[in-house]
């Protein structure tokens, strides 16, 4: 997956990681071009590394997770197969996921001390390396509890929702994408509730901070 595709890396600058949580608007991103839609939709249609597939076979925690990215990868390649509508933006919905459920595993395994999966791990950290680019943080950065505290874990993925490189219905979509990876991020580790507690408290400043900013 390029996240470069579904990110507008290159418009966020530093200022934008030192803003609390409190502080942070909603920033208005320009449009994604066809052209680059076309591109990341066939990309991340192939994408399925053959080594999450081998550990989801060894890995009783990984498997079902594993056997729902299957069944959404049938189901894109389904749709635009057919000329079906939505599978675009359905498929923009799960790349977001997936490289937020990046940051929440590696959030979990260093808070936790465990690792969800082999198969989970890896793929977290492939997405990771490519999100240093927008963070501009070290490898060595990520695997200190410091990094991944709840403030600043939020404050990352407000800034990664800020270069989420759609107009037109963005909001819900980042609702659906974050809720269904902090979802998928839980069973990995075990079920709900499970994660450790500063992940929970990261999932409450981002739907404080970003999606119940209108609620009464």
């Amino acid at each position: 997956m390029d996240i470069s595709r579904i990110a507008d890396i290159g418009s966020v600058n530093q200022t934008n990681l030192t803003r609390s949580v409190e502080q942070r608007t909603e920033n208005k991103s320009s449009s994604l071009a066809a052209e680059h839609t076309d591109k990341f939709v066939k990309s991340e249609a192939m994408f399925s590394p053959a080594y999450t597939k081998k550990s989801a076979q060894k890995q009783n925690s990984d498997n079902n997770l594993t056997q729902r990215e299957n069944t959404e990868n049938h189901a894109v390649e389904k749709t635009e197969t057919d000329g079906g509508n939505g599978g675009k933006g359905e498929l923009m919905t799960k790349g977001v996921s997936h490289i937020i459920r990046a940051m929440l595993v590696k959030q979990g395994e260093i808070l936790s001390g465990s690792v969800p999966s082999l198969g989970a791990k890896m793929y977290a950290e492939e997405l990771l390396n490519q999100l240093r680019a927008l963070y501009g943080n070290s490898p060595a950065e990520e695997n200190t509890p410091e990094y991944w505290q709840p403030e600043e874990t939020a404050a990352r993925l407000l800034t990664f929702f800020d270069a989420v490189n759609i107009t037109e219905g963005k909001q819900p979509m980042l609702e659906r994408s974050f809720l269904s990876a902090f979802s998928d991020t839980e069973q990995l580790f075990g079920g709900r509730g499970r994660l450790p507690l500063e992940s929970y408290e990261t999932k409450q400043l981002v739907l404080d901070a970003y999606f119940n900013k209108g609620a009464a």
